[in-house]
């Protein structure tokens, strides 16, 4: 997962930490918007080093819940703790971490 991290923060010429802080948002998010089902395996899928930045009560409440937060929300969000209010950066992170995400689902 460092590798990937490393990569993405290279790419988008960001630290490794407002990288790591970016998909662990977007991750949230996409388990969140997942049915329960869906999330549960997502789970299930994605490697350990991204899983295990979730709480056992977070990973119980995507097995259980489903959210409908929009992606303007979370863009907002990862403006406001990753990327200093630059809502362009945000949404750079955001569809970046996407990709992170599904290319390790599929």
């Amino acid at each position: 997962m460092e590798d990937i991290i490393e990569h993405f923060a290279q790419r988008l010429e960001i630290s490794p930490d407002t990288a790591r802080q970016g998909i662990s948002i977007t991750s949230k998010f996409f388990l969140q918007n997942s049915e329960p089902v869906v999330a549960t395996g997502l789970l299930s899928m994605l490697p350990s080093s991204l899983t295990n930045m979730f709480s056992p009560d977070e990973k119980q409440e995507f097995k259980t819940s489903q959210k409908n937060i929009s992606h303007d929300e979370i863009i907002k969000k990862i403006s406001n703790e990753c990327c200093n209010g630059d809502l362009q950066k945000a949404k750079k992170v955001y569809e970046e971490a996407i990709n992170v995400i599904k290319r390790q689902i599929w």
